[in-house]
């Protein structure tokens, strides 16, 4: 499964918790779909599943606003690991 459809995955099922679909580039964060502590699952999942620490610094909009701009930030991990 592609980085895209892993998150979404995730978001869906573990999140959102109401059945409801997303868009690889709706606003997770500024459309309050992840709240906080949410934020917080979804980096950890994402360090576990691609086996990356994720700074604190890295941990901003740019990065983490949609899944499109994640599965970004993940590929250009990945390829620098």
């Amino acid at each position: 499964m592609e980085i895209q459809g892993i998150l979404k995955k995730f978001v869906s099922e573990e999140l959102l918790n109401n059945g409801s679909t997303i868009n690889s580039d709706d606003n997770l964060l500024l459309d309050g779909m992840v709240d906080s502590l949410g934020f917080l699952r979804f980096v950890a999942f994402i360090e576990e599943t691609y086996n990356l620490k994720i700074s604190y610094e890295d941990q901003i909009i740019e990065n983490f606003g949609s899944i499109d701009k994640i599965a970004d930030y993940l590929q250009k991990r990945l390829v620098s690991a």
